[in-house]
């Protein structure tokens, strides 16, 4: 049988009469072909096909197939690189036909929208909102009919009929642009008429609130400076389940709060670096929690503790991702989602008295990473469901005019960010974002090659003046839990590997600013490679000596622009952006490298805030991008004037990064889908799962 196997998997390859490194090519993706549709070895499969794109690069339609391939392979195991793949061999590889039609067939497949009937007849997935500021971490009412929410255009709790469609914000105080805080996690009462929530605090500090829907003024609960504290789920109508942070003791719980008294009782300590999803049983006996197990490379399973006080159940422990959805009311059944299977799918499991009594079942396959948002009490589960992407490319670039050519660009597979040209434009460096992992990848043959192993990478790479070392911030994996470890500013020597501490947070003094934003953004490196500058917070740009650890401030202003910080080509100069208070826009400048007067170049245009900034290759003019709507691209000489729109794209392009001869530009879009769900029919799917022998 496998020979016959094999003989149909070589007759997909197109015979042709070849010799050389054509006749090598067509080896090694029938090998490949072979890994991944005889022996199901897809990661092998995968690395095969890397190869022939590092080996043979030229021969485009063995490239293409081997797109083709590997978006087959991404797709069986539930990866979004598959989209990226197909796209790739339409885009780029036009003259193969008959494999772009393929290509567009799958494409067409995995872009129609992931809300299904399933492949089991009751279950049933409902988009039920969806809007541009919608947010998933809310939660419904028992009833079904009311779903509690924080309105992302300024901050408010509101709520939403669900069976109307109606929307009532019911809080007027809340500002995203200032100090004065914002809502978050509302929690709704089972019966509708109380929401309990979060209020965001300057310095580390959040309060707990209650507001009622039909007289909707809010009532203080609780409030502690330097602790966060963050509603999850109603145990009764008297107390609930609360997530409890001390900034000060770095000590994350999970605890009951009693309404009447602002009493809290510890239920568990926990690593907030991996934050649980928790669910509270019908009848308030139990919680479900996951949690991250270290022994198994930092996966989650699933834990129950019983609310008085007894011993906690292992209910999942699997060599997977595992988290809690929670008890289906009127059953015995608890769900959760599980990865197991490669792909994001959901699982019940019976329970008795808050022990499992049977194994789990898979009753729905690929529903996605969701968070939980409350069952009603027929039985059905509203989801929150949020997926980022990165897609990643190299355009033609006309320096002269400032035009980026969209239609030309070539894809890079997988989703990446923070992407950046090395000195000589032979290498790019990017983030992975699912796994936040350093990689560089050689332009000539396509190999990627991952580095700083050791480290958490945070954002922001950029390299050496001499291409050797790369600086980012980061966190060491070692460190990252330890108490007052606040990561800082390393570097990795591109051929070793080897990573080298500049700057730790912690050893700086430093009021934390309102908005707890993260301190060190928008490294650069000086032009003799001893020094990098920085924006510190918000207020002042500084150049750090690598060689005696002196720091400098070099300007001090309220407001930087965080994303606009670049050195000259000539290491003379560099260019940042200052926002002002009571100005509509920011402005950009320039200043000396080594400090002195700063002079003006320019103001936003057609948006409030400059996203980014770059100088052109030869320090003529400065390039900068706008997101009205769509992507903005501006030129303005290096010493001012009036700028200049030169190209413009109804897509939001973000992360440029010019090639240093000019020619080329880099850059990302950023895909943000967030939507709220209801899986239908689960108690009659239940029922019917229960009567098979």
């Amino acid at each position: 049988m496998k020979h016959i196997l094999l003989i149909l998997i070589y007759c997909l390859v197109p015979v042709i009469v070849v010799s050389g490194q054509e006749q090598q090519a067509q080896k090694l993706l029938s090998e490949a072909i072979y890994q991944e549709e005889v022996k199901g070895d897809l990661d092998n499969a995968i690395k095969t096909y890397q190869l022939i794109l590092s080996k043979y690069p030229d021969n485009r339609k063995v490239a293409a197939e081997v797109y083709y391939h590997l978006g087959m392979c991404y797709e069986k195991l539930g990866r979004q690189d598959a989209m990226k793949a197909y796209q790739e061999v339409i885009r780029n590889y036009s003259e193969q036909k008959d494999i772009v039609a393929k290509a567009r067939e799958r494409l067409s497949k995995l872009e129609k929208p992931d809300i299904k009937t399933g492949e089991s007849e009751g279950i049933k997935i409902k988009q039920i909102w969806k809007e541009p500021y919608t947010d998933y971490l809310g939660s419904v009412s028992y009833d079904g009919r009311l779903r509690a929410y924080v309105y992302w255009g300024n901050g408010d709790v509101a709520v939403q009929n669900l069976i109307t469609g109606e929307n009532q914000i019911l809080t007027h105080t809340a500002d995203l642009g200032d100090s004065i805080g914002f809502a978050e996690e509302p929690v709704i009462s089972k019966n509708g008429k109380q929401i309990i929530y979060s209020w965001w605090n300057p310095y580390h500090t959040s309060d707990l609130f209650l507001i009622d829907v039909d007289n909707p003024l809010p009532h203080l609960l609780y409030r502690e400076e330097g602790v966060e504290l963050y509603p999850v789920t109603w145990i009764s109508d008297k107390e609930l389940i609360v997530t409890r942070y001390n900034t000060k003791t770095e000590t994350a719980q999970i605890t009951s709060f009693t309404i009447s008294n602002g009493t809290f009782h510890v239920l568990k300590t926990y690593d907030r670096g991996k934050w649980p999803k928790i669910s509270c049983s019908p009848n308030g006996k139990y919680i479900a929690y996951d949690y991250a197990n270290e022994a198994d490379n930092g996966n989650f399973d699933i834990n129950i503790l019983p609310l008085d006080g007894g011993n906690e159940i292992s209910l999942i422990k699997h060599p997977a991702k595992d988290r809690v959805l929670g008890w289906v009311p009127g059953r015995k059944e608890f769900l959760f989602t599980s990865d197991r299977s490669g792909s994001w799918d959901l699982w019940a499991i019976p329970l008795d008295e808050g022990k499992p009594s049977g194994l789990p079942k898979r009753i729905y396959p690929d529903i996605g990473e969701v968070s939980p948002m409350g069952f009603a009490q027929n039985g059905d589960c509203f989801v929150g469901f949020s997926r980022q992407n990165f897609n990643t490319y190299i355009a033609p670039f006309n320096i002269e005019p400032g035009e980026l050519k969209e239609e030309g660009g070539k894809s890079l597979l997988g989703s990446n960010y923070w992407v950046k040209w090395s000195p000589d434009g032979q290498y790019l460096v990017y983030i992975k974002l699912n796994e936040q992992q350093l990689t560089v990848q050689d332009l000539k043959t396509g190999s990627e090659r991952k580095l700083a192993d050791n480290m958490i990478i945070a954002e922001i790479p950029c390299w050496s003046p001499d291409g050797n070392s790369i600086a980012f911030l980061g966190f060491e994996k070692s460190k990252y839990r330890t108490k007052g470890y606040k990561g800082g500013i390393y570097t990795v020597n591109v051929k070793t590997g080897q990573t080298t501490e500049i700057i730790l947070l912690s050893d700086y003094e430093y009021n934390v600013p309102p908005d707890d934003s993260f301190p060190l953004s928008d490294i650069v490196w000086s032009s003799d490679g001893k020094s990098i500058f920085f924006l510190f917070f918000k207020d002042r740009l500084i150049k750090h000596n690598m060689e005696t650890g002196e720091d400098k401030i070099l300007y001090k202003h309220p407001v930087f622009e965080r994303g606009v910080l670049r050195l000259s080509p000539d290491g003379k100069s560099l260019l940042f952006g200052l926002q002002y208070p009571g100005e509509g826009k920011s402005r950009l400048f320039t200043m000396p490298a080594e400090g002195g007067k700063e002079k003006e170049v320019c103001a936003a245009q057609e948006a409030k805030i400059i996203r980014r900034a770059y100088w052109s290759p030869d320090g003529k003019y400065i390039y900068f991008a706008e997101n009205p709507k769509g992507t903005n691209f501006w030129r303005v000489p290096a010493e001012g004037g009036i700028p200049q729109r030169v190209w413009s794209s109804e897509h939001s392009l973000e992360l440029f990064s010019i090639n240093p001869d000019g020619n080329q530009i880099a850059y990302a879009t950023r895909e943000l889908t967030t939507e709220v769900r209801v899986i239908e029919n689960l108690v009659q799917e239940l029922e019917k799962l229960e009567k098979l022998p």
